[in-house]
C-alpha cells in the first residue's frame, strides 16, 4: 500500500508560495528523545555548546558585520582635520611676526541619487543575514539526526560489551572446567589449548567492545560539547518504537502538496538569487552618472609677506556642493559585472530545481525505507521472543535435569545475541523516523533554533 501511495506522490514539484517549514504536526509517534529523556538534554544543550553550532552563530555574526558596512554608503560621512599650530615669520631682520592657534577643517558627505544602487547593496547584505539564519537552522537540523543516531549507537554498544563480558565469563568457566578435567587426567595437554584459546578471543572481543563504547562516548562528548556525560546515562535498552503508516503518508502528501522548495537548503539558494538580482541590479547602473550632496567648514590661516613687510589674516569659510561623478568606460567591467550576476542567478535557480527535486525523492525512498524497517523490526521482535522461550525451556529443563549447564548458557548467550538484534533494530527504524522527519523540515526539536531564524527573507 505505502509504495502505491508513493508512486501515485512522485510528481513534479508545484510552484507554491515559500512557506518554512517551521511548524510540526502534533500527536507525531515518538521519536527517539521522547522515549529516553537523556537524549532531550544532550540536543538541547548542543545548541548553544556544540562546536558546529559556535561555529554558525560567528557565521551570523560576520554577515551582521557585512551587512552593517553595506549599508554605511547610505549614510553621511563626515571627516575633520585639526591642528594646532604655532608660527614665526620675518623679513630682513626688522621685521616678524608670530601666530599660534587651532585650526580646523571639516567636511560632510551625502549620497543623493545613485539609482538604486546603495539600496540594493543594503538590502543584499541583509539577505546574507537570513542565509546564515537559514544554514543555522539547517545545521541544527542535521545535527540533531547526527546526534540521534551516535547516542543511539552507544545503547547498541552498551548491549554488545554486556553480550561481549558475558561470553568472556563463560569461556573463563569453559576454561577452568577443562582444567579441572586436565588434573584428573581426562583430557591431554593438547586439548586445553581450545578452552584457553576461547577465553583469549572472548577477553579480545570484550575489550573491543569496551574501546568501541568508550571511542563513541568521547565522539559524542564532543559534538554536543560536554564532558558530564558518561556511560550511566545510557540506557540498557532501546524502548519500543510506534509506526504510524497513515501519518507518514499524510506527512509526504503534505510534501508534495506544499512543495519541497520549503527547506531550509533550497531557502538559501532562494536567497541566493535575490543577492544575484541584486547584484544585476547595482551592476546595471554603474556607467549612469552619481549624484552627491557635499559641505566643508574650515579655519586657517594665511601668511604673506614682502618687503619690509609682513601680513597674516584669519579666513573662516564654508560651502556646499552637489557633486556628480560619472563613469563613462570602464573598458567593459560592467558587462563583465552584469553577465556574471546572471549566471550567478541561473546556478542558483537550477540548484534550487534539483535540490527540491532530490529532497521529495528522498523523502519518498526514506517513507519506504522506514516501511522496510518497520517489517524488520517485527521479524527481530518475533526472533528474540523465541529466543527468550528457547531460554526459559532450557532453564526448566535443567531443573528437571533433562540438560547441561552448558546448554543453558549457549541459550542465554543466544537470548542476549537476539536482544543486541533487537536493540538495533529499533535504533535503525528510530534513525528513519529521525530522517524523514528532519528531511520534511518538521522536527519538532527545531523549535529549539529562533523563531526569526526560520522565517524567509523578504
Amino acid at each position: 500500500m505505502l509504495v502505491r501511495v508513493i508512486r501515485l506522490l512522485g510528481v513534479g514539484l508545484l510552484a507554491v508560495p515559500v512557506i518554512v517549514r517551521s511548524q510540526s504536526p502534533s500527536n507525531l509517534p515518538p521519536l527517539p528523545e521522547d522515549l529516553i529523556p537523556p537524549l532531550r538534554t544532550i540536543l538541547v544543550s548542543a545548541l548553544g555548546q556544540s562546536p558546529q553550532m559556535i561555529a554558525q552563530n560567528i557565521n551570523i555574526t560576520q554577515a551582521e558585520a557585512i551587512r552593517i558596512q553595506n549599508a554605511a554608503a547610505m549614510w553621511p560621512s563626515m571627516n575633520a582635520y585639526v591642528n594646532y599650530t604655532s608660527t614665526n615669520t620675518s623679513v630682513s631682520s626688522s621685521v616678524t611676526s608670530s601666530n599660534s592657534g587651532i585650526f580646523y577643517t571639516l567636511s560632510v558627505y551625502q549620497p543623493i541619487y545613485q539609482w538604486g544602487a546603495l539600496k540594493a547593496r543594503a538590502d543584499s547584505g541583509k539577505i546574507g543575514i537570513k542565509i546564515a539564519e537559514h544554514q543555522y537552522a539547517d545545521a541544527y537540523r542535521l545535527l540533531v539526526v547526527s546526534l540521534r543516531t551516535q547516542f543511539l549507537g552507544l545503547v547498541a554498544k552498551k548491549i554488545a560489551l554486556r553480550n561481549a563480558g558475558y561470553a568472556l565469563k563463560q569461556a573463563e568457566e569453559g576454561l577452568a572446567l577443562a582444567q579441572e578435567k586436565l588434573k584428573a587426567g581426562r583430557i591431554s595437554n593438547e586439548e586445553i589449548m581450545e578452552p584457553n584459546l576461547a577465553v583469549d578471543d572472548a577477553r579480545l572481543a570484550r575489550d573491543r567492545a569496551q574501546e568501541d563504547l568508550d571511542n563513541s562516548l568521547r565522539l559524542l562528548r564532543l559534538t554536543v560539547g560536554q564532558s558530564d556525560f558518561n556511560v550511566a546515562d545510557i540506557p540498557e535498552g532501546v524502548p519500543q518504537p510506534v509506526y504510524d503508516l497513515e501519518v507518514v503518508v499524510r506527512l509526504l502528501q503534505d510534501f508534495v502538496r506544499t512543495g519541497a522548495e520549503e527547506t531550509y537548503q533550497a531557502l538559501v539558494y532562494r536567497d541566493y538569487v535575490k543577492q544575484a538580482d541584486l547584484d544585476y541590479r547595482i551592476a546595471r547602473v554603474n556607467l549612469l552618472p552619481k549624484f552627491a550632496f557635499s559641505a566643508s567648514l574650515s579655519q586657517q590661516n594665511y601668511t604673506s609677506a614682502a618687503t619690509n613687510y609682513v601680513s597674516q589674516i584669519g579666513i573662516s569659510s564654508n560651502s556646499w556642493n552637489i557633486v556628480a561623478n560619472w563613469s563613462i568606460f570602464d573598458g567593459f567591467a560592467t558587462r563583465g559585472a552584469k553577465l556574471s550576476a546572471l549566471t550567478r542567478k541561473r546556478t542558483y535557480e537550477r540548484a534550487l530545481r534539483t535540490t527540491a527535486n532530490q529532497t521529495l525523492a528522498q523523502a519518498q525512498d526514506l517513507a519506504k525505507q522506514l516501511d522496510f524497517a518497520w517489517r524488520y523490526l517485527q521479524l527481530r521482535q518475533t526472533r528474540r521472543d523465541m529466543s527468550e522461550t528457547q531460554f526459559k525451556r532450557a532453564e526448566d529443563n535443567l531443573k528437571l535435569g533433562q540438560t547441561s549447564q552448558t546448554a543453558v548458557n549457549t541459550a542465554e548467550l543466544a537470548f542476549y545475541s537476539s536482544e543486541l538484534t533487537l536493540a538495533s533494530a529499533r535504533g535503525d527504524f528510530l534513525n528513519g523516523w529521525s530522517q524523514y522527519l528532519s528531511t520534511l523540515c518538521i522536527d519538532p526539536m527545531i523549535s529549539q533554533v529562533p523563531a526569526g531564524y526560520l522565517k524567509d527573507g523578504k
